[in-house]
Protein backbone atom coordinates (compact mmCIF):
# COMPACT_ATOMS: atom_id res chain seq x y z
CA UNK A 1 0.00 0.00 0.00
CA UNK A 2 1.33 3.41 -0.87
CA UNK A 3 1.49 5.84 2.08
CA UNK A 4 0.70 9.41 1.33
CA UNK A 5 0.92 12.49 3.51
CA UNK A 6 -1.36 15.44 3.57
CA UNK A 7 0.00 18.66 2.16
CA UNK A 8 1.35 21.14 4.85
CA UNK A 9 0.71 24.35 3.23
CA UNK A 10 1.76 27.42 5.24
CA UNK A 11 1.27 25.59 8.61
CA UNK A 12 4.47 23.57 8.15
CA UNK A 13 6.77 26.53 7.52
CA UNK A 14 9.59 26.72 10.25
CA UNK A 15 11.54 29.66 11.74
CA UNK A 16 13.91 31.46 9.53
CA UNK A 17 17.56 31.95 10.52
CA UNK A 18 16.93 35.62 11.26
CA UNK A 19 14.02 34.79 13.56
CA UNK A 20 16.13 32.24 15.46
CA UNK A 21 18.93 34.74 15.94
CA UNK A 22 16.51 37.40 17.16
CA UNK A 23 14.98 34.94 19.62
CA UNK A 24 18.41 33.93 20.91
CA UNK A 25 19.40 37.58 21.30
CA UNK A 26 16.26 38.36 23.29
CA UNK A 27 16.89 35.32 25.48
CA UNK A 28 20.49 36.37 26.10
CA UNK A 29 19.35 39.87 27.01
CA UNK A 30 16.84 38.48 29.51
CA UNK A 31 19.42 36.13 31.04
CA UNK A 32 22.04 38.92 31.15
CA UNK A 33 19.60 41.24 32.88
CA UNK A 34 18.76 38.56 35.42
CA UNK A 35 22.46 37.89 36.08
CA UNK A 36 23.17 41.62 36.43
CA UNK A 37 20.28 42.00 38.87
CA UNK A 38 21.54 38.99 40.83
CA UNK A 39 25.08 40.39 40.95
CA UNK A 40 23.78 43.78 42.08
CA UNK A 41 21.62 42.17 44.75
CA UNK A 42 24.61 40.13 45.92
CA UNK A 43 26.79 43.26 46.12
CA UNK A 44 24.11 45.03 48.16
CA UNK A 45 23.81 42.00 50.45
CA UNK A 46 27.57 41.82 50.93
CA UNK A 47 27.74 45.57 51.68
CA UNK A 48 24.90 45.32 54.20
CA UNK A 49 26.51 42.26 55.80
CA UNK A 50 29.85 44.08 56.11
CA UNK A 51 28.11 47.11 57.65
CA UNK A 52 26.25 44.86 60.08
CA UNK A 53 29.50 43.15 61.13
CA UNK A 54 31.12 46.54 61.72
CA UNK A 55 28.21 47.60 63.93
CA UNK A 56 28.26 44.32 65.83
CA UNK A 57 32.01 44.59 66.41
CA UNK A 58 31.61 48.20 67.53
CA UNK A 59 28.96 47.23 70.09
CA UNK A 60 31.17 44.46 71.46
CA UNK A 61 34.31 46.61 71.74
CA UNK A 62 32.43 49.47 73.39
CA UNK A 63 30.76 47.04 75.82
CA UNK A 64 34.14 45.64 76.91
CA UNK A 65 35.61 49.09 77.52
CA UNK A 66 32.41 50.47 79.09
CA UNK A 67 32.13 47.64 81.61
CA UNK A 68 35.69 48.32 82.72
CA UNK A 69 35.45 52.11 82.75
CA UNK A 70 32.20 52.29 84.74
CA UNK A 71 33.99 50.53 87.61
CA UNK A 72 37.10 52.74 87.54
CA UNK A 73 38.10 53.87 91.05
CA UNK A 74 36.16 51.02 92.65
CA UNK A 75 38.23 49.62 95.53
CA UNK A 76 35.70 47.72 97.64
CA UNK A 77 34.59 49.56 100.76
CA UNK A 78 35.88 52.94 99.62
CA UNK A 79 36.08 55.02 96.46
CA UNK A 80 38.69 57.32 97.99
CA UNK A 81 41.81 56.41 96.03
CA UNK A 82 43.74 59.02 98.00
CA UNK A 83 43.24 56.84 101.10
CA UNK A 84 44.61 53.68 99.43
CA UNK A 85 48.29 53.16 100.24
CA UNK A 86 50.93 50.86 98.78
CA UNK A 87 52.37 48.09 100.94
CA UNK A 88 56.09 48.82 101.27
CA UNK A 89 57.03 45.14 101.52
CA UNK A 90 55.41 44.27 98.19
CA UNK A 91 56.97 44.66 94.76
CA UNK A 92 54.98 45.10 91.57
CA UNK A 93 55.60 44.58 87.85
CA UNK A 94 57.51 47.57 86.50
CA UNK A 95 57.73 46.51 82.85
CA UNK A 96 55.29 49.22 81.76
CA UNK A 97 56.55 51.79 84.29
CA UNK A 98 57.36 51.99 87.99
CA UNK A 99 53.87 53.20 88.91
CA UNK A 100 51.86 51.40 86.24
CA UNK A 101 50.20 49.22 88.88
CA UNK A 102 50.30 51.43 91.94
CA UNK A 103 49.16 54.82 90.60
CA UNK A 104 45.66 54.33 92.04
CA UNK A 105 44.85 58.05 92.23
CA UNK A 106 44.93 58.14 88.41
CA UNK A 107 42.18 55.57 87.98
CA UNK A 108 41.58 56.78 84.41
CA UNK A 109 44.77 57.72 82.60
CA UNK A 110 46.63 57.16 79.35
CA UNK A 111 48.64 58.59 76.50
CA UNK A 112 47.45 60.94 73.77
CA UNK A 113 47.97 60.14 70.07
CA UNK A 114 50.77 57.69 70.70
CA UNK A 115 51.96 54.69 72.64
CA UNK A 116 53.80 56.08 75.66
CA UNK A 117 54.22 53.00 77.84
CA UNK A 118 57.71 51.66 78.48
CA UNK A 119 56.62 48.06 77.76
CA UNK A 120 56.62 47.02 74.11
CA UNK A 121 53.34 46.90 72.21
CA UNK A 122 52.44 43.52 70.77
CA UNK A 123 50.85 42.73 67.42
CA UNK A 124 53.57 44.31 65.31
CA UNK A 125 53.67 47.47 67.42
CA UNK A 126 51.14 50.15 68.23
CA UNK A 127 49.14 51.92 65.54
CA UNK A 128 50.41 55.44 64.86
CA UNK A 129 48.31 58.23 66.37
CA UNK A 130 46.05 56.06 68.52
CA UNK A 131 45.49 56.78 72.24
CA UNK A 132 46.23 54.41 75.12
CA UNK A 133 43.51 54.15 77.79
CA UNK A 134 44.46 52.88 81.27
CA UNK A 135 41.80 51.84 83.81
CA UNK A 136 42.60 50.98 87.43
CA UNK A 137 40.14 49.40 89.86
CA UNK A 138 39.36 46.40 92.05
CA UNK A 139 37.57 43.31 90.78
CA UNK A 140 33.80 43.10 91.19
CA UNK A 141 34.26 39.71 92.85
CA UNK A 142 35.21 39.69 96.52
CA UNK A 143 37.72 37.17 97.83
CA UNK A 144 35.92 35.10 100.46
CA UNK A 145 36.10 34.08 103.16
CA UNK A 146 37.77 37.10 104.68
CA UNK A 147 40.58 35.67 106.81
CA UNK A 148 44.07 36.46 108.02
CA UNK A 149 45.66 33.91 105.68
CA UNK A 150 45.21 34.43 101.95
CA UNK A 151 44.17 31.38 99.93
CA UNK A 152 46.92 29.75 97.85
CA UNK A 153 45.24 30.64 94.54
CA UNK A 154 45.48 34.36 95.32
CA UNK A 155 48.94 34.58 96.85
CA UNK A 156 50.75 35.61 93.64
CA UNK A 157 48.19 38.21 92.63
CA UNK A 158 48.09 41.92 93.35
CA UNK A 159 45.26 42.44 95.85
CA UNK A 160 43.64 45.47 97.42
CA UNK A 161 42.15 45.33 100.90
CA UNK A 162 39.90 48.15 102.10
CA UNK A 163 38.03 49.29 105.18
CA UNK A 164 35.59 52.20 105.48
CA UNK A 165 38.49 54.55 106.11
CA UNK A 166 41.28 53.38 103.84
CA UNK A 167 42.94 50.58 101.93
CA UNK A 168 46.20 48.99 100.87
CA UNK A 169 47.56 47.39 97.71
CA UNK A 170 49.74 44.33 98.39
CA UNK A 171 51.01 40.98 97.12
CA UNK A 172 50.25 38.24 99.70
CA UNK A 173 53.36 36.18 98.94
CA UNK A 174 55.48 39.23 99.79
CA UNK A 175 53.89 39.67 103.22
CA UNK A 176 53.83 36.11 104.61
CA UNK A 177 50.59 35.26 102.74
CA UNK A 178 48.53 37.28 105.20
CA UNK A 179 46.45 40.45 105.23
CA UNK A 180 48.38 43.62 106.09
CA UNK A 181 48.11 44.69 109.72
CA UNK A 182 45.19 46.90 110.69
CA UNK A 183 42.47 45.20 108.60
CA UNK A 184 39.79 42.94 110.04
CA UNK A 185 40.32 39.25 109.34
CA UNK A 186 36.68 38.15 109.68
CA UNK A 187 33.19 39.48 109.07
CA UNK A 188 30.91 40.11 112.09
CA UNK A 189 27.79 37.92 112.01
CA UNK A 190 24.79 39.73 110.59
CA UNK A 191 26.74 42.98 110.16
CA UNK A 192 28.34 44.73 107.18
CA UNK A 193 31.94 43.61 106.58
CA UNK A 194 34.70 45.54 108.33
CA UNK A 195 37.19 44.87 105.54
CA UNK A 196 37.08 43.68 101.97
CA UNK A 197 39.74 42.00 99.80
CA UNK A 198 39.65 41.93 96.01
CA UNK A 199 41.95 41.42 93.05
CA UNK A 200 43.57 44.57 91.67
CA UNK A 201 42.83 45.19 87.97
CA UNK A 202 44.89 47.36 85.64
CA UNK A 203 43.93 47.32 81.95
CA UNK A 204 45.66 49.36 79.26
CA UNK A 205 43.77 49.45 75.93
CA UNK A 206 45.61 50.26 72.71
CA UNK A 207 45.50 49.52 68.96
CA UNK A 208 48.08 47.26 67.34
CA UNK A 209 49.07 47.21 63.67
CA UNK A 210 48.52 43.47 63.24
CA UNK A 211 45.90 41.07 64.52
CA UNK A 212 45.19 37.36 64.73
CA UNK A 213 43.35 37.73 61.40
CA UNK A 214 46.23 39.06 59.30
CA UNK A 215 49.30 41.26 59.31
CA UNK A 216 48.32 44.80 58.42
CA UNK A 217 44.81 44.32 59.80
CA UNK A 218 44.71 46.16 63.16
CA UNK A 219 43.23 45.08 66.47
CA UNK A 220 42.19 46.44 69.84
CA UNK A 221 44.47 44.93 72.48
CA UNK A 222 45.01 45.39 76.19
CA UNK A 223 47.79 44.83 78.65
CA UNK A 224 46.48 43.50 81.92
CA UNK A 225 47.66 42.57 85.40
CA UNK A 226 47.89 38.80 85.88
CA UNK A 227 49.16 36.37 88.51
CA UNK A 228 52.89 36.29 89.10
CA UNK A 229 52.35 39.15 89.53
CA UNK A 230 53.08 40.04 85.94
CA UNK A 231 51.74 41.98 82.98
CA UNK A 232 49.83 39.91 80.45
CA UNK A 233 48.57 40.66 76.96
CA UNK A 234 45.37 39.81 75.09
CA UNK A 235 43.63 40.70 71.86
CA UNK A 236 40.17 42.14 72.48
CA UNK A 237 38.92 42.43 68.89
CA UNK A 238 40.40 42.59 65.37
CA UNK A 239 39.34 45.40 63.07
CA UNK A 240 39.70 48.38 65.43
CA UNK A 241 41.73 50.96 63.53
CA UNK A 242 41.85 53.77 66.10
CA UNK A 243 40.99 54.48 69.74
CA UNK A 244 40.58 58.02 71.07
CA UNK A 245 39.26 59.21 74.40
CA UNK A 246 38.80 62.35 76.46
CA UNK A 247 38.21 62.65 80.19
CA UNK A 248 35.25 64.65 81.48
CA UNK A 249 36.33 66.50 84.61
CA UNK A 250 34.39 68.22 87.38
CA UNK A 251 36.08 71.37 88.63
CA UNK A 252 33.27 72.88 90.73
CA UNK A 253 32.09 69.88 92.77
CA UNK A 254 28.66 69.39 91.17
CA UNK A 255 29.59 65.86 89.86
CA UNK A 256 28.98 66.95 86.25
CA UNK A 257 31.67 67.29 83.59
CA UNK A 258 32.65 70.93 83.07
CA UNK A 259 35.07 70.17 80.24
CA UNK A 260 36.61 67.26 78.37
CA UNK A 261 40.38 67.00 78.28
CA UNK A 262 42.74 64.85 76.26
CA UNK A 263 44.76 62.26 78.19
CA UNK A 264 47.70 63.90 79.88
CA UNK A 265 45.97 67.30 79.89
CA UNK A 266 43.52 66.82 82.77
CA UNK A 267 43.70 69.95 84.97
CA UNK A 268 45.30 69.45 88.38
CA UNK A 269 42.78 69.27 91.21
CA UNK A 270 39.83 68.32 88.99
CA UNK A 271 37.91 65.06 89.35
CA UNK A 272 37.31 62.68 86.41
CA UNK A 273 33.58 61.90 86.28
CA UNK A 274 33.08 60.62 82.72
CA UNK A 275 34.95 59.48 79.62
CA UNK A 276 34.19 59.97 75.93
CA UNK A 277 35.31 57.11 73.70
CA UNK A 278 35.73 57.03 69.91
CA UNK A 279 36.48 53.86 67.94
CA UNK A 280 37.16 53.71 64.22
CA UNK A 281 36.60 50.28 62.72
CA UNK A 282 37.67 48.88 59.36
CA UNK A 283 36.05 45.95 57.56
CA UNK A 284 38.21 42.97 56.76
CA UNK A 285 36.57 42.40 53.37
CA UNK A 286 37.53 44.34 50.24
CA UNK A 287 34.63 45.84 48.31
CA UNK A 288 35.84 46.62 44.74
CA UNK A 289 32.74 48.74 44.10
CA UNK A 290 33.44 50.98 47.10
CA UNK A 291 36.18 53.56 47.62
CA UNK A 292 36.58 55.29 50.96
CA UNK A 293 37.95 58.83 50.82
CA UNK A 294 35.98 60.10 53.82
CA UNK A 295 37.59 62.54 56.26
CA UNK A 296 36.83 61.48 59.83
CA UNK A 297 37.13 64.27 62.42
CA UNK A 298 36.77 63.34 66.09
CA UNK A 299 38.42 64.07 69.45
CA UNK A 300 41.65 65.84 68.45
CA UNK A 301 42.13 63.57 65.44
CA UNK A 302 41.53 64.12 61.72
CA UNK A 303 41.90 61.12 59.43
CA UNK A 304 41.30 60.94 55.68
CA UNK A 305 40.82 57.42 54.37
CA UNK A 306 43.35 56.48 51.64
CA UNK A 307 40.74 55.80 48.92
CA UNK A 308 40.94 52.07 49.58
CA UNK A 309 38.16 49.51 49.24
CA UNK A 310 37.54 48.86 52.94
CA UNK A 311 34.36 50.10 54.60
CA UNK A 312 34.79 51.99 57.87
CA UNK A 313 32.62 52.93 60.83
CA UNK A 314 33.21 55.62 63.47
CA UNK A 315 31.34 55.18 66.76
CA UNK A 316 31.35 57.25 69.94
CA UNK A 317 29.88 57.05 73.42
CA UNK A 318 30.10 58.86 76.75
CA UNK A 319 30.53 56.72 79.87
CA UNK A 320 29.73 57.97 83.36
CA UNK A 321 32.10 56.80 86.11
CA UNK A 322 30.03 55.23 88.89
CA UNK A 323 32.75 55.54 91.51
CA UNK A 324 33.91 59.09 90.99
CA UNK A 325 34.88 60.44 94.42
CA UNK A 326 32.51 62.97 96.06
Amino acid sequence: MKRTSAPCGRSCVGFSLVELMVAMLVGLLVIGGALAAYAKARDIYDANAAAARLQENARYALAVIEQDLRMANYWGLTNRADLVTINPASSFPATCGDTWVTDVTHYVAGYNNGYGASCAASGGGAAIGSDVLIVRRASAQRITPQSATIATANRNQVLVVTSRTGGQVFVPSHVSNTLPAGFATSDPAGQPPLSDTRQMLVNAYYVSRNSSVANGYPALRRKTLVAGPAIGEEEVLPGIEDLQFQVGVDSDGDTSADLYANPGAVPAGSTPVSVRIWLRLRAEEIDPAFSDATTYAYADRRFTAPRDHHRRLLVATTIQLRNAPP
